[in-house]
């Protein structure tokens, strides 16, 4: 089918979610997605993930794997295509709004604190609230992070565990990386939440010079070198105390080796996410990620993935892929063709937009 063809079968078949998706974003038709808008705002699936935005930010509610964490609330309200200026969302953003203009300016103490604001500040740009202290936060870590990414030392990005005393035996498999390269606690190295703050910042990916940094930092993440790091970074200190650091930006298949289940979809949010760049989107392992994307639904004529590369857990992080249902019925085979289908054609629909 064309990419035309499958839009119009999902706006005869999907539920309001992928409808409303499909209006705003590939007809880029304000009166059709007027139309979806009630269909989308009364959505049982919609409103239960309103819900589930906490009533207040501290380090518990704002990063975690159930449900009710801000992540993983933003993140499903973000696909499900919510903004800035849904009175609904509104009212239940203001308290993290309030933290990020209270913790932006104080010193941090301990790489979590910056790992939070970053987190807090990723998702409030993801969903047009990037004004103030939020737009602040990303540039700021725009900047630390453009600083490494304009000479990276990736050679030497790791220390002997004995360097300092008391390193952890449940920390031994697991590297430590050079303190230097998290000067003050500020990471130097990108996180997965600072690329969705950085792709998705309208003043950032607006302005010729801001957006060449972001590039720059994209040109890091796609290096082999970057790639060969240990997952999630290893091991940083602060304070003589030894943590394990995550989130790294790590891309499966990139080896070329055989992805599926969580690594699938997790590749599935990542092409939709790095299709926003120019230079990620003609990079090898996104062609090749993308022909995998498509053979996938080509195989015995299966318009459609598996449960298990389209997970919707109860225990899961949204960034991790483990987020992934749109429809408000799963049980049905046609449910999952409609999801399928639309995350193919948000994917290829970016690629079109960056051959434009």
């Amino acid at each position: 089918m064309e990419h035309a063809e499958i839009a119009q079968w999902l706006m005869g078949n999907a539920g309001p979610v992928i409808r409303y998706r499909l209006s705003s974003g590939f007809y880029h038709d304000e009166a059709r997605a007027e139309q979806e808008r009630p269909g989308l705002l009364t959505s049982p699936l919609v409103r239960s993930w309103l819900e589930r935005i906490p009533g207040e930010c501290d380090r518990q509610t704002l990063h975690g794997a159930v449900p009710q964490t801000f992540e993983n609330a933003m993140g499903k309200l973000f696909e499900f295509g919510l903004r800035k200026d849904d009175g609904s969302m509104d009212v239940r953003v203001l308290p993290f709004q309030r933290w990020m203009e209270d913790e932006v300016d104080r010193p941090p103490q301990g790489y979590l604190p910056v790992l939070h604001r970053t987190i807090c500040a990723a998702f409030l740009t993801m969903t047009g609230y990037e004004e103030g202290a939020v737009d602040a936060w990303v540039r700021h870590r725009l900047d630390q992070v453009y600083d490494f990414a304009r000479r990276p030392d990736l050679e030497h990005a790791y220390i002997p565990q004995d360097t300092f005393p008391g390193f952890p035996k449940a920390f031994r498999r697991s590297p430590l990386l050079r303190p230097d390269l998290y000067p003050d606690d500020d990471l130097k190295l990108p996180w997965t939440y600072d690329l969705y703050a950085f792709l998705h910042s309208k003043g950032i990916m607006g302005d010729e010079d801001l957006r060449s940094k972001v590039e720059k930092v994209i040109e890091l993440v796609l290096s082999p070198q970057y790639q060969s790091l240990w997952p999630g970074y290893g091991v940083v200190r602060h304070d003589k105390q030894y943590h394990m650091m995550g989130w790294s930006v790590h891309l499966p298949g990139y080896q070329g080796d055989y992805v599926t289940g969580r690594e699938f979809s997790r590749m599935l949010l990542l092409l939709e996410l790095l299709g926003r760049s120019e230079q990620a989107a003609s990079h090898d392992w996104y062609l090749r990620s993308t022909r995998i994307v498509q053979e996938r639904l080509e195989v015995g004529h299966v318009r459609y993935f598996s449960r298990t590369d389209l997970p919707e857990s109860n225990s899961g992080v949204w960034v991790l892929g483990m987020r992934m249902g749109l429809e408000e019925n799963r049980r049905s085979t046609k449910a999952l063709e409609c999801e399928s289908l639309f995350r193919y054609l948000q994917i290829r629909g970016l690629n079109a937009e960056i051959e434009k």
